[in-house]
């Protein structure tokens, strides 16, 4: 059997090659394949086995339709089962679309505003350089007399929560009309608001401590307290004249940070400012002076009395010290005055600034007097790095004080030397300094400027 099979295949595989080849069959060889195909489509064999072959491959199709009917079920009962969230999505994309276009629109509104943000003075870049120069075109001119004293008693804050800073000062004994005390304050932008007045809250109102506090209305005000009278002074906003008095049992004032309520104790009772009157808690009482330290602790207040000066109305400071001329000193102090208390205000919270003391000034650029045979020399710049008061560390900084001296030959000191400077008070956040510093120098030929200024440099 197996040996007729082979001979099958091979004249199968002999018919094949020939018919590949194009070549022609011969008579005999046609005559073979005839009776093959006749013999093939005669045979039920054969058809019952191709129908099988067929059947078998349908029946495996038929599966795989199955199996994938199936499949589009299961996705048909998934989408169903999500239908409810895909409903959602309108209104998904339309509140996308509405905080993308907000976030474009803040976007292009901080990038707006970048120039002018950059160009405010608390975000400048590079060590502050003040320039004390009687021709300083950008200074702010608080007062221009011809006197010799500057401040004695200061108190400053900084409120960083407003981006405004204030600053009291009186000049002791010697604040007069030339001299006067004077409330100002600093807007956000640097522009000063001021209100002077000719006497002193120590001599006129008798005030034994000042301070400032943040009110409930945000701004900040200056309050006093009497010994003698145990009366209690708030005043209105940059301004000397007062705004509510209350009496006291004893100097313990305290506030809310949260509410910036103050609270006293008048008559044993509690007494709540609410930033417009004084308000009586007749439910609230305290026997003595520890019971209300106590509350006060237990209640997380702040002890506004802790930041207070206590100013002096007999004293004074003289600035009419001078140098630069000749052999006179190589140095130029810059002064602060006697009494005084630097605060910052920030997320509600006040605190004390370090002290900066007097500091030195060291010789810069140094000039002689046209036409003397001696060369006389006199200093035109005094210049040093300093610190600065600032909230968390001293600020770095460097104040040069220059004259315009004409080199006018005469070689006086009284008009060839520089005056010791005084930094009343100073704004981080504006990069200002406010000054006092007497003036006096040749400006053309034998033409004398002599004044007292006080006023606002900005770095």
């Amino acid at each position: 059997m197996a040996t007729i099979n082979n001979a099958v295949q091979e004249m199968v595989d002999h018919l094949v090659t020939k018919m590949r080849s194009n070549q022609k069959l011969s008579a005999e060889e046609q005559t073979l394949v005839s009776n093959a195909i006749q013999k093939l489509s005669s045979s039920a064999d054969l058809e019952a086995a191709i129908v099988a072959i067929a059947q078998e491959h349908l029946g495996e199709a038929t599966g795989h339709i199955n199996n994938a009917s199936d499949l589009v079920k299961e996705l048909q009962a998934d989408l169903l089962a999500q239908s409810s969230n895909l409903s959602l999505l309108p209104e998904l994309e339309t509140k996308f679309n509405e905080i993308t276009e907000n976030l474009v629109t803040n976007v292009e509104g901080k990038l707006d505003e970048l120039p002018t943000r950059l160009s405010e003075p608390q975000r400048k870049l590079g060590e502050m350089h003040f320039v004390l120069d009687y021709y300083d075109n950008t200074a702010a001119l608080l007062k221009d007399i011809n006197q010799n004293y500057g401040a004695y008693n200061a108190i400053s804050l900084v409120n960083y929560d407003t981006g405004t800073f204030h600053l009291y000062y009186d000049g002791g004994s010697e604040t007069n009309a030339n001299n006067p005390a004077v409330i100002l304050e600093m807007d956000p932008q640097g522009a000063v608001k001021q209100s002077p007045r000719a006497t002193s809250l120590s001599s006129s109102n008798n005030a034994n401590y000042i301070g400032f506090f943040v009110n409930t209305d945000k701004q900040t005000h200056l309050f006093t307290y009497q010994n003698d009278t145990k009366l209690l002074s708030l005043y209105k906003q940059n301004e000397l004249n007062v705004l509510s008095s209350h009496n006291v049992d004893y100097f313990r004032v305290y506030q809310s940070p949260q509410t910036k309520e103050l609270y006293i104790v008048d008559s044993e009772l509690l007494h709540v400012f609410d930033g417009l009157a004084w308000l009586k808690k007749l439910d609230q009482t305290f026997g003595s002076e520890s019971e209300f330290v106590e509350w006060a602790a237990q209640n997380n207040l702040v002890a506004l009395n802790d930041l207070v000066i206590e100013p002096n109305p007999t004293s004074s400071s003289n600035m009419n010290t001078s140098t630069g001329y000749g052999t006179s000193l190589a140095y130029l102090e810059v002064k602060r005055p006697p009494v005084l208390l630097d605060l910052s205000y920030q997320n509600s919270t006040y605190k004390t600034l370090d002290s900066i003391p007097t500091q030195k000034l060291a010789r810069n650029r140094m000039s002689s007097h046209f036409g003397r045979t001696d060369n006389l020399l006199f200093t035109r710049s005094f210049k040093s790095r300093v610190h600065l008061p600032d909230t968390e560390l001293p600020i770095k900084a460097i104040i040069e004080s220059v004259t315009p001296n004409n080199n006018n030959n005469s070689g006086h000191g009284n008009y060839d030397a520089q005056f010791y400077p005084q930094m009343v008070g100073f704004s981080p956040i504006h990069r200002a300094m406010i000054i006092f510093q007497r003036v006096r120098f040749y400006y053309s030929g034998s033409s004398i400027v002599n004044t007292g200024l006080y006023r606002v440099y900005y770095a």
